[in-house]
């Protein structure tokens, strides 16, 4: 029997969200701080989009050691109003 387009199980895509990932990175003995906000379905994806990140940012560098200060989903819309005159984008 074959399946009707009603029975097709569409297999929906998980939304990607956007997560503020603030850190220190660390590169021959010189300590950078960063704040980034990476795109991601959840916290696994944001960490390998943040090594990838690095990686871009840091091509020559043999080590780098991070330290994650905060890595959080952002769940509000911002008021755009409150901006309005203030700031350039």
């Amino acid at each position: 029997m074959t399946n009707t387009w009603e029975d097709v199980a569409w297999k929906e895509e998980t939304p990607r969200r956007e997560w503020v990932v603030e850190y220190y990175a660390k590169v021959n003995g010189k300590t950078t701080h960063h704040l980034t906000v990476i795109r991601g379905e959840d916290m696994d994806d944001v960490q390998r989009l943040l090594m990838r990140e690095l990686r871009s940012t840091y091509v020559d560098a043999q080590e780098i050691k991070v330290t994650i200060l905060r890595m959080e989903e952002i769940e509000k819309e911002p008021n755009a109003s409150l901006f309005t005159g203030s700031f350039t984008p």
